[in-house]
């Protein structure tokens, strides 16, 4: 079996990906991390930003052509409206801490507590460029050379981030980590996803390392630099289940879902930036307001009530986007 993804034409299925992906996201800023893994949130949950990058290498390389991005369209689609949604959280928090601190503002407060993944504009854009450079070096290496290679620098990656200690501020906002997603993107637009019982057990491998980083203390040294707390997923070995068993997983769940539900995550892919964006502002700014009027129902019925009024509330620019978009 082998699953492929439409090269001349729209595939539905990638916007799927990409709407599971963004609901996932929103999820993630919903509850703390401690409690994300009792719900085995990192098979499921933590494959969203890679799932991402996987979609752009793909779009990159899908007609084994790979340009240089539009710097203009670069600003008008991506960085420009990252620009004035990180202006107005910077405003209403400056606002916020202004007066709860007495005039005092530390610019640590706003960038550091929020967390509500905005480094992966970051990642997004040196993926932009990088893509294009090294697509000439692909070209001349079989995929399974290039699959040994990718593999090597990924763990000299790991082994100079041990050394380096780099810091978690530069090491979150950085590709380095998502390296050997270039290469499963790559394998996927030449020779698309396949699925048999080589590529199973290799994904199975994958999730035990998956288990390993996440629900275990043992010290991998600098074969995988563990020292990250957000990040445990986000290393080589974990993303061959991504690519392989997870997104199989969902083209079955796709194929068996009823359209309307089809239709409805579609919408979310094909607007996720604009999801993004929001969530971005929301989980800064408007979240912490929400829970302050939610009642007490309890741990477990709070962070229920708080997933879906954060979901309902994060996917409002899809739905205002697709409307003004239909009368246009």
């Amino acid at each position: 079996m082998r699953i492929k993804f439409l090269k001349n034409e729209y595939d539905p299925f990638i916007d799927y990906l990409k709407g599971i992906s963004i609901i996932f996201v929103v999820w993630t800023h919903c509850i703390p991390r401690d409690e994300l893994s009792n719900i085995l949130f990192p098979f499921w949950g933590d494959t969203a930003v890679p799932l991402f990058l996987l979609i752009q290498t793909f779009h990159c390389y899908k007609k084994d052509t790979a340009k240089m991005p539009s710097f203009k369209k670069l600003w008008k689609r991506i960085i420009l409206p990252y620009l004035i949604f990180l202006f107005f959280m910077f405003a209403f928090d400056y606002l916020i801490y202004y007066k709860d601190t007495s005039g005092q503002f530390n610019l640590s407060l706003y960038w550091d507590n929020r967390g509500p993944g905005s480094y992966y504009i970051f990642v997004y854009l040196q993926f932009a460029f990088l893509l294009p450079l090294i697509h000439p070096i692909l070209r001349h290496f079989s995929l399974k050379w290039l699959c040994l290679i990718f593999v090597i620098i990924s763990l000299l990656i790991e082994y100079l981030i041990f050394m380096t200690h780099c810091p978690d501020a530069v090491y979150r906002i950085t590709f380095f980590r998502y390296f050997f997603l270039i290469y499963l993107g790559y394998f996927i637009a030449k020779d698309g996803i396949p699925v048999n019982t080589m590529t199973i057990f290799i994904s199975l491998i994958s999730m035990a390392f998956i288990y390993f980083f996440n629900y275990t203390t043992f010290d991998w040294g600098h074969l995988f630099c563990i020292n990250y707390p957000y990040w445990r997923s986000c290393h080589w070995i974990c993303y061959p289940y991504i690519a392989i068993l997870y997104i199989w997983l969902l083209r079955f769940i796709y194929n068996k879902s009823n359209n309307p539900i089809k239709v409805g995550i579609q919408l979310f892919g094909k607007y996720s930036y604009e999801i993004y964006l929001f969530q971005m502002f929301y989980f800064a700014i408007i979240s912490r307001y929400v829970k302050l009027v939610m009642p007490g129902l309890g741990l477990i019925t709070n962070e229920i009530v708080s997933i879906v009024i954060s979901t309902m509330i994060c996917i409002t620019p899809s739905i205002v986007r697709y409307y003004i978009d239909r009368r246009h």
